[in-house]
């Protein structure tokens, strides 16, 4: 697709203003495409005008994020993650299973070595580059196995990445990688401590998939945040073993020992994690345990301060969400604190729905935190599988990612205005299966 003319002269001045290091385009959400192996750029204008409910018009771009094989032997890739660095001029997408084939990763779609993609935004924006890998700077392996979570440092220079998974298996992962952003390479891993499961560890042998009983000992981390309290404390969200790692970012960096200062317990594996906008908690959604064939119904809050000292009462509140019965598998997948950090929104996958916690009064231990919940509809009857939140800086809409995996395009996103918990704006066409999400400037 070519630009000419007033286009040309527009698309230039939106992929200038990306470019420097204080973006002033208007807000785009970047959205991982999973298994179309693409990202999805969307405008946030276009996705709540009610002409454009439940189309794709809002979609002003599709890149592929990992190259070919060989010819017509495209990779998998596995997009699951989206961050961007501090200055906007990049976006790095973490791929679940790397560089292997599509097949490979139908057949199992755990236990591949991952890679992060370094794409240049504003060429990701230009709709000359649509379905190419034009945006695409480079490509780092991790080193680890079915990477997740991602957090970069507040200098911009380093990353945390955590390998979920271990070598071919769905357990096995308790490493967190860190990247040099700069070089773009991977230096290191903390090795994090075993858990507890109440036998020997390493299991012999090691599950190949979950649930099983035999899983416990390794963490399987999948999200991971940083704190900027205590001179920077990064957190890990263990799904392998029901738990948050506490990591001195410092020492991390340093490849220095005792990194990993506590362990934190939150009942059942989480996945998704958000940290405040003060720094000061820390929200896991606990989604389900690795052990059993069972799903949570919980988020967890989890005070920084006390984290870094590994007190019992670390975890401040532990509340249901997404339904009213105790034995109901919400499943929470993704969560989100308000730029004020006064609400927490949570995606609850099989609910359904999206739920809004009043931070302060889960923390006061009353009843009632969970202020409200949004039914969240696709356009097809289909289940709506929500995961990924972002939230613009003004606080005033949430993007949601969600949808079964189907076919090419499959995926959906849904944008709400938070105060109203009315859903404003559908966009279909997002991918397939899509995971996490970032947001522009």
């Amino acid at each position: 697709m070519t630009i000419t003319g007033s286009g040309r002269a527009f698309a230039l001045a939106v992929l200038f203003a990306v470019g420097g290091t204080s973006a002033t385009a208007a807000p785009y959400l970047l959205v991982s495409g999973r298994w179309d192996n693409t990202l999805v750029v969307i405008d946030l204008a276009k996705a709540i005008e009610p002409a454009n409910d439940g189309t794709p018009n809002a979609i002003v771009n599709r890149v592929r994020v990992t190259p070919d094989l060989a010819p017509n032997t495209p990779a998998s890739g596995q997009p699951v993650n989206v961050v961007l660095s501090p200055d906007k001029r990049f976006a790095y997408i973490v791929n679940h299973s790397g560089a292997v084939t599509t097949k490979a990763a139908a057949d199992f779609q755990h236990g591949h070595a991952g890679t992060i993609t370094v794409v240049n935004v504003a060429k990701a924006l230009d709709p000359a580059n649509n379905m190419t890998l034009n945006a695409v700077e480079a490509i780092i392996p991790t080193g680890n196995f079915g990477p997740v979570g991602f957090a970069i440092t507040a200098d911009g220079k380093y990353a945390l990445v955590s390998g979920s998974e271990g070598d071919g298996d769905e357990d096995g992962g308790r490493v967190i990688t860190v990247i040099d952003l700069t070089a773009r390479k991977a230096l290191h891993n903390l090795e994090l401590a075993w858990g507890k499961p109440g036998f020997a560890c390493p299991p012999k042998p090691i599950a190949h998939a979950g649930p099983h009983q035999s899983f416990g000992c390794y963490t399987d981390t999948n999200g991971v945040v940083i704190s900027p309290k205590n001179g920077g404390v990064a957190f890990t969200a263990n799904g392998g073993t029901d738990d948050v790692s506490v990591i001195d970012v410092t020492k991390i960096l340093a490849n220095a020992p005792g990194a990993e200062l506590a362990r934190i317990p939150v009942g059942t594996g989480p996945w998704g994690i958000a940290v405040s906008p003060d720094g000061a908690w820390v929200a896991t959604a606990n989604r389900e345990s690795a052990r059993a064939d069972a799903e949570g119904n919980h988020v967890s809050l989890i005070s920084v301060d006390k984290a870094v000292t590994g007190a019992k009462d670390a975890e401040a509140a532990r509340l249901m969400v997404g339904t009213n019965n105790p034995s109901a598998a919400s499943r929470p997948f993704g969560v989100a604190f308000t730029p004020d950090g006064k609400t927490l929104l949570v995606s609850n996958f099989r609910a359904n729905n999206l739920s809004f916690v009043d931070v302060e009064r889960a923390l006061a231990g009353g009843l009632g935190a969970e202020v409200a919940r949004l039914p969240l509809a696709t356009t097809d009857k289909r289940p709506s599988r929500p995961r990924g939140i972002a939230i613009t800086p003004d606080g005033k809409y949430a993007a949601i990612t969600g949808a079964p995996r189907g076919e090419p395009n499959s995926g959906m996103l849904w944008v709400v205005d938070i105060a109203q918990r009315k859903v404003m704006g559908r966009v279909s066409g997002v991918g397939n299966e899509t995971y996490l999400l970032a947001l522009l400037p």
